[in-house]
Order: structure tokens, then C-alpha cells, then sequence
């Protein structure tokens, strides 16, 4: 049992068993983050296919999820990060079709990845915001 005071107020209990529960969702959803952000950031490096516009686009996502991630890991979730990835992750399922009116050609395998890429981190982070108004309901 944990007592915190909370700026002069009255002191609340935390139950630890909760607070474990929480950090572990935050570490796997942060691993999870974190493993499709360097997918994405090495997959137009080692395939070197499709034009260099979508590939930068990939490696640029992947670099800002592998780092919000990583600071996730590192330093705990919150609402700010996951409106980050889960605006990569928005990007990331638009961008095909933005390279497209370009007149860019866009090789379906980059779209599919794109695509999946995409969907897995609107997913991640629509689950750890309801995870934290979960958590936040409970204390």
C-alpha cells in the first residue's frame, strides 16, 4: 500500500497490484509501438523498391514513432503520445493515396505496408487511450 499526497490534499492509497497492471500495458503497448516504428523505419532501406518519395515518407513516420515510442518506453504513455502515433498512423494510411494524386507511382507493396503499418498504430493507440481512461476512472 502506496499513500500519495497530492499537493496538500488528502492523501489517497494506491493499490500496487493497479499501478504494476498499468506500467505493463504501458511497456507492452510501447514495445509494440516501438517495433512497428523501426519496422518502418528499415523496411525502404533493406527492400529498396518503389520511388524515393514513398520510402522517405516511411523512414520519416518510422523515425517519429521509433522516438515517440522509445520515450514512451522510457519515460511512461500519455494522451500526448499516443495523438502522436495515432496521427502517424493516420498519415500513414493517407499518404499512399496523397503520393497517388501526385502522379508518383506507388508500388502496391509499399502501399500494403503503408496501409498495415498504418492501421496497427491507429489501433495501439486508440487501446492505450482507453486503456488510461480506464486507469484514470479506477483512482
Amino acid at each position: 500500500m502506496v499513500i500519495h499526497t497530492d499537493r496538500g490534499l488528502e492523501p489517497r492509497v494506491s493499490d500496487p497490484p493497479h499501478v504494476l497492471r498499468q506500467g505493463a500495458h504501458d511497456q507492452i503497448l510501447g514495445l509494440l509501438m516501438l517495433a512497428v516504428g523501426v519496422l518502418l523505419l528499415l523496411m525502404p532501406m533493406a527492400t529498396q523498391a518503389g520511388p524515393k518519395d514513398a520510402q522517405i515518407n516511411e523512414m520519416l513516420v518510422g523515425l517519429v514513432v521509433a522516438f515517440t515510442a522509445g520515450w514512451r518506453v522510457y519515460r511512461g504513455g500519455s494522451l500526448r503520445s499516443d495523438a502522436v502515433v495515432g496521427l502517424a498512423g493516420v498519415w500513414l494510411l493517407v499518404s499512399p493515396f496523397v503520393l497517388d494524386a501526385q502522379n508518383t507511382a506507388v508500388y502496391t507493396a509499399d502501399r500494403v505496408l503503408a496501409v498495415v503499418a498504418g492501421g496497427v498504430l491507429i489501433v495501439l493507440s486508440v487501446v492505450s487511450m482507453l486503456l488510461w481512461r480506464l486507469d484514470r476512472r479506477r483512482t
